[in-house]
């Protein structure tokens, strides 16, 4: 991070986030949990799936190469995360998973 700088390493995450929020945003059996604004948000990205525990999402995405965890929260959601390791083919791998589990 000292290398690359904290704003590109910033920048980065948050068009990442943003690209998911998006494409997330465009299925109709996803309801996104996170502010699409780019500063309303960081790296994480919560939605739900309707129809679908997330649990069951997150094993249903494994199967398909995709990496998701659930949150804490009550009621649970579906969580992904953008770093400065994560690449646009993997969000848009990660949106295409989401969009077969309709």
């Amino acid at each position: 991070m000292t290398a690359i700088g904290k704003d590109r390493v910033r920048a980065r995450t948050q068009e990442l986030a943003t690209r998911l929020k998006a494409g997330l945003a465009g299925i109709p059996h996803v309801r996104l949990a996170t502010p699409t604004a780019p500063d309303l948000s960081a790296g994480l990205v919560c939605c739900s799936v309707a129809g679908m525990e997330p649990f069951e999402a997150v094993e249903r995405l494994r199967e398909r190469k995709v990496i998701a965890s659930v949150t804490p929260y009550n009621p649970s959601l579906l969580r992904f995360g953008t770093s400065i390791v994560t690449g646009p083919e993997q969000v848009d791998q990660a949106v295409k998973a989401v969009e077969g589990l309709g």
